[in-house]
């Protein structure tokens, strides 16, 4: 399998679902990444580049709330860079046409799952840090996707394509590795600090929208995986979103978000 292929999720990737599901990731992540990132970093001033960056919802957001010197991204696909406001750069992750030692603080987020080599892209960004720059890593473990349902096949779904998913090249425990994977790239100093979205602290109609584009985008995708019908996976995501809207009823996302330096 080709590195680009990204785990298998390529064709997903570019689905037109995945517009909608990295506009309402930023929604709810964001608010609660900019406090990380004003307290680590001091606010971000210097020289920011994000890596994989998507359409730009993180980069967007990123120059309006700290305005630094220069922010750039990188992503594979053309399509979402259409959609980015620049400067951006069509390029492969692995081996990105920037200079060694060109940026203060590379982010990488929300795409380690979907890579079939992640140690490879960390050393990328290793090789792109500034003498006392820092890598900004937010990383996910999609066994710590929670919803009060009592539909155990809704609840356990992400657990249950875990193991055929990786198989495919797609990591859904990405998150429990990362620290492992940044000492191979070479990072010495790792700081992880949980970030939770939940429906107390995030709109729930747009927590909701996020588990409808995964619906919308991977259905097809999981059914094959998993061995069972398309029907029964959009039956599954549904009661996500059900939970999800439900004001009696508790759903969280548990992210890490990790601060490295070489």
């Amino acid at each position: 399998m080709s590195r680009d292929d990204y785990g298998g999720q390529r064709r997903n990737m570019e689905d037109d679902s995945m517009v909608g599901t990295l506009f309402a990731q930023a929604e709810v992540v964001w608010p609660k990444e900019r406090e990380i990132l004003r307290r680590r970093y001091a606010g971000v001033r210097g020289r920011v580049l994000d890596l994989c960056c998507g359409t730009g919802e993180a980069l967007r957001r990123l120059r309006a709330d700290f305005s630094p010197s220069l922010a750039v991204g990188l992503d594979l696909f053309r399509g979402h860079l259409r959609r980015a406001r620049r400067p951006v750069v069509q390029g492969d992750a692995y081996g990105t046409p920037f200079r060694s030692g060109s940026f203060d603080l590379v982010m990488v987020r929300h795409v380690l799952q979907a890579l079939p080599d992640p140690v490879g892209l960390l050393r990328e960004a290793g090789r792109l840090l500034a003498p006392g720059g820092r890598l900004h890593l937010l990383v996910e473990d999609y066994a710590a996707i929670l919803f009060d349902t009592e539909d155990y096949d809704t609840a356990d779904h992400f657990q249950q394509v875990g193991r055929p998913f990786r198989a495919k090249g797609t990591d859904l425990y990405q998150g429990r590795r990362a620290y492992r994977h940044l000492l191979e790239a070479g990072f010495s100093r790792i700081e992880v600090e949980p970030l939770l979205v939940d429906t107390l602290n995030s709109d729930r109609r747009t927590f909701a929208d996020i588990f409808r584009y995964w619906r919308d985008g991977y259905a097809a995708t999981l059914a094959r995986v998993l061995g069972a019908t398309e029907a029964e996976v959009v039956r599954r995501f549904d009661g996500m979103v059900e939970t999800c809207l439900d004001p009696r009823r508790y759903a969280a996302w548990l992210l890490l978000s990790i601060d490295c330096a070489p």
